[in-house]
């Protein structure tokens, strides 16, 4: 016979929240980068043209998932280290007319983005090329060039958490993705003047270089260690009541423990699944939740006495890792505790014996006198 016993949940945050206990850290090692992307601005008989490459991607990152054997997955800061370069050039021509200059600038943004975190940079990059001038006079088509401009370096560097709703994508054996790319990536291209023969233009080019480092840095509590026994790691206990008289009292202490480690995660018992004589017993279990580490909770089990027989029956405690962090990174944990007990009835003493056998001759004399 089995019986599953489903327990109903019940407050019992103890001691100390695991959020407030030491945290752990691993990473997943700097990974290298390196990228660009560009935007060409064209125009023809106009004094300005412009255009953009919005959204460009410069790099994906394929950073290693934290291992859910190391412990349970509490937060996630994605660190880059990394510089932006702005290199601008372009070009002009003409006809025969008037002299004038050609010219081009460019803006761009950054983001670094993966799952929970969107990381921006500001203020946006902006620069604005050397130009080159075109002669004035009946020279025929003419041209001219400017650039490359490189801007200085810029520095690109976050520590960016991820929120606690995505941590699952960070825990596994492989890889979660990271992208670099530029929001804002537009050029524009001008001349001074469109006046003369038609035919008069520019071109801009504005380009980012973006390269460095990414690593996630992950932070962890060590999974929760359910035991029978303070002191080591007890996965079974066997209660037994041995012999007793029926209609008495059986009850036997037991007690749960989260085993002490000040970086451990807190532990909840989900459900109870009991087998055998689960009607001739009472654990005392019931749900909890958030044990913290170094604390245990104290149970009465009994064995009911109302029948006689030899009874025993075996409960399978289902635990769990608190409900804390990165659910994909919790483990499940599973006690047996074992009950045996035999019942016997109340023997009658033996002058119960006596004094019934005095009271049957009594009642057998008065019948002789009474015939």
């Amino acid at each position: 016979m089995s019986m599953n016993l489903q327990l109903t949940a019940i407050a019992a945050l103890l001691a100390v929240s695991a959020t407030s206990q030491a945290s752990l850290t691993a990473t997943s090692g700097p990974i290298d980068f390196s990228g660009s992307a560009s935007v060409t601005a064209t125009g023809s008989g106009v004094k300005s043209a412009s255009n953009s490459n919005n959204g460009a991607t410069i790099a994906n990152v394929a950073l290693g998932q934290f291992d859910a054997n190391t412990g349970v997955l509490t937060g996630v800061d994605l660190q880059l280290n990394s510089n932006r370069i702005q290199v601008i050039d372009g070009i002009g021509n003409k006809n025969n007319g008037p002299g004038r200059t050609a010219s081009g600038s460019g803006t761009s943004s950054a983001l670094l983005s993966a799952a929970g975190v969107n990381a921006s940079f500001a203020p946006n990059l902006t620069q604005t090329g050397t130009g080159c001038s075109l002669a004035m006079g009946p020279t025929g088509p003419i041209n001219c060039s400017w650039g490359p401009n490189t801007a200085a370096t810029v520095a690109t560097n976050t520590t960016a958490a991820a929120d606690q709703q995505n941590l699952d994508a960070y825990g596994g054996n492989g890889a979660v993705n990271a992208s670099l790319s530029l929001p804002t990536l537009s050029a524009t291209t001008t001349l001074s003047s469109v006046m003369g023969q038609a035919g008069a233009g520019s071109s801009t080019t504005y380009s980012v270089e973006w390269s460095g480092t990414l690593q996630a840095n992950y932070g962890y509590l060590l999974h929760a260690l359910a035991s029978f026994d303070g002191g080591s790691e007890s996965n079974t206990l066997t209660l037994d009541f041995g012999t007793v008289a029926q209609n008495s009292i059986a009850s036997l202490n037991f007690g749960l423990f989260n085993l002490a480690n000040a970086d451990r995660i807190g532990l909840d018992l989900d459900s109870v699944v009991g087998s055998g004589d689960t009607g001739a017993f009472e654990t005392g279990l019931s749900a909890f939740a958030d044990l913290a580490q170094g604390e245990s909770l104290s149970f009465i089990a009994n064995l009911l006495t109302s029948n006689t027989g030899a009874f025993s029956a075996q409960y399978l405690l289902n635990l769990s890792d608190a409900d804390l962090g990165a659910s994909s990174t919790r483990q499940n944990h599973q006690l047996t505790l074992n009950l045996v007990g035999n019942v016997t009835a109340v023997p009658v003493p033996g002058a119960v014996w006596l004094f019934g056998s005095a009271l049957a001759g009594l009642l057998g004399v008065n019948r002789r006198k009474s015939a």
